[in-house]
């Protein structure tokens, strides 16, 4: 066996291995991929807060501790809030779905000279009940969310483990990325780190800034909700803004939510138009002002790249593959690239 091939084996093995040890320890990954991403996410403040004369551990003392007064200014200020909000819409299903059924039935009555009575009542039969299982559906989740040992258990998880993971990794950052680096091996270590800073281009630009917009659009939208008059408007643009990290879906969902909702309210149109101003207006933000400041054009992942990985992450593997989606089509893209680029170079495209 040659030289080549022992090396191929060689790596060929220890993916095999890293892919066998991350399944076995699945179930306890999720803080410690979280800590990871919050370090990776705010190492380039301590990076800053160092250049001002204070010691790594220093640095990374004052982000963690305003991280954490900023998730508990967060918690005990926009949580009772959503709470009670989403544990109110529960309640309410039957009554809401009851009141949008009163004011789809005009139109039914429109069009019911065009199909029998049988159809007719098949029709109302059928979406009563999708409208119903839909929203029981969705209100089984949130209120999962929001209540229960398992949604408090987690919210410890988080609020413990994860702060304390995201410390060590931010503060020994330097010699994590250090040793890593000593372990490339030295023949290809250049384009390695070529490939890594790629890489890392895309996420900082992603993970970061889209970060920043979703809770710029989160809360415009909760708050804008709330002044346009809608019921459970903050709810609803909260969690809206929140998820418009799927392109498109986020918005849409919230948007449309929106809309059901405003119809049954004993409004007129002045509802309606708040809605479409809201998110017209967050829209053109988030094209035109916050997506290029905060993100800008260096991401180089398509929104249908993006919305397939994200899909794709949180069926094969619930939350934590949502959190790692993006991060590992990322890299896929990388290497995806830097594979046609290779076959543009061989003899099976150019023929020679």
């Amino acid at each position: 066996m040659n030289k080549s091939k022992k090396i191929t084996l060689f790596w060929i093995a220890v993916t095999i291995f890293l892919c066998f040890l991350i399944y076995l320890l699945w179930g306890i990954l999720l803080p410690f991929v979280a800590g990871f991403i919050l370090a990776y996410i705010l190492n380039p403040l301590v990076v800053k807060l160092k250049k001002h004369h204070l010691s790594r551990t220093w640095a990374t003392s004052i982000v963690i501790v305003c991280l954490l007064l900023s998730v508990f200014a967060c918690f005990f200020i926009l949580f009772p809030v959503l709470e009670a909000q989403i544990i109110s819409f529960i309640v309410k299903i039957p009554q809401l779905a009851n009141t949008l059924w009163i004011k789809v039935q005009p139109a039914l009555d429109m069009v019911r000279d065009h199909i029998s009575e049988q159809q007719l009542d098949y029709l109302k039969e059928s979406l009563s009940n999708q409208t119903a299982n839909l929203m029981n559906d969705a209100g089984a989740t949130l209120l999962q969310l929001f209540t229960g040992w398992a949604a408090l258990f987690n919210v410890a998880s988080f609020l413990v483990i994860t702060p304390v993971v995201t410390f060590y990794l931010l503060n020994d950052w330097e010699k994590i990325t250090t040793k890593i680096k000593d372990l490339y091996p030295r023949k290809n270590a250049d384009f390695i780190n070529k490939k890594i800073h790629e890489t890392d281009t895309i996420l900082s630009a992603f993970i970061r800034g889209q970060a920043l917009v979703c809770i710029s659009l989160a809360l415009f939208y909760g708050l804008g909700l709330t002044f346009a008059g809608l019921d459970f408007g903050f709810s609803v643009g909260f969690i809206s803004g929140l998820f418009s990290f799927i392109p498109y879906v986020g918005t849409l969902t919230g948007f449309v939510l929106s809309l059901l909702l405003a119809a049954t309210q004993a409004t007129g149109l002045s509802l309606f138009l708040g809605i479409l101003v809201v998110f017209g207006i967050g829209q053109f933000l988030e094209g035109y002002v916050l997506t290029p400041k905060l993100v800008g054009d260096k991401v180089g992942l398509h929104p249908v790249w993006v919305i397939f990985a994200l899909f794709a992450g949180s069926y094969l593997f619930g939350f934590l593959g949502l959190l790692i989606a993006v991060p590992v089509f990322a890299v896929l893209g990388v290497v995806v690239r830097t594979a046609i680029d290779f076959y543009k170079n061989s003899i099976y495209y150019k023929g020679k």
